[in-house]
């Protein structure tokens, strides 16, 4: 159940094509699920590829997959960095510092926007949407897009094709690990 959830929400950026991805897991359907993330680190951050619940509530937790080497040179873009600095978040090269960060921005009942650094929504788009919400919006498929229609519309087509690709392998009883050639 956890990997099929995973593969579904967080197959661009396991295939690294994307700095990280969110995917929310009821806490029913998978009750031992830090024992789950354990096991897939265990099996996957050999090939950088990292899960971390990020926030957690009585009824779910919001787990954040991604390849370490990826994020860490997407943060550390001087544009990134600027941005996060608004928010609170030191000039680093430990993203673990970052994400401790942003685990705790998130247990502050709100959600913070610069979490779209972290999931790689261009930046002209994240203050589109801190401005604007819905006035401009040109497109909503991964995140609202307000610059470059097109290039997001290709973008969003790449993350389709890639979620179905690894979302048909689990579905054929691979597991996360066999897919991404670590078992």
């Amino acid at each position: 159940m956890l990997e099929e959830l995973i593969a579904h929400h967080c197959a661009p950026a396991l295939a690294g094509i994307k700095p990280a991805n969110i995917a929310s897991c009821r806490r029913d359907a998978v009750p031992d699920v830090y024992d789950e993330i354990k096991r897939l680190n265990r099996e996957l951050n050999r090939s950088d590829i990292y899960f971390e619940i990020i926030c957690d509530c009585e009824k779910c937790v919001l787990i954040m997959a991604y390849r370490k080497s990826i994020l860490k040179k997407h943060l550390e873009t001087a544009a990134n960095q600027k941005f996060l600095l608004q928010y609170g978040y030191p000039i680093s090269e430990d993203i673990g510092e970052y994400i401790s960060i942003l685990k705790q921005r998130l247990s502050k009942n709100s959600f913070p926007h610069e979490i779209g650094v972290f999931l790689g929504y261009p930046l002209h788009d994240i203050y589109g949407f801190i401005h604007h919400r819905d006035e401009g919006c040109l497109l909503v498929g991964e995140w609202k897009v307000y610059h470059d229609r097109e290039g997001a519309a290709e973008l969003f087509r790449r993350f389709k094709i890639c979620r179905a690709a690894v979302t048909k392998r689990i579905t054929a009883g691979k597991t996360l690990a066999q897919v991404f050639c670590t078992a």
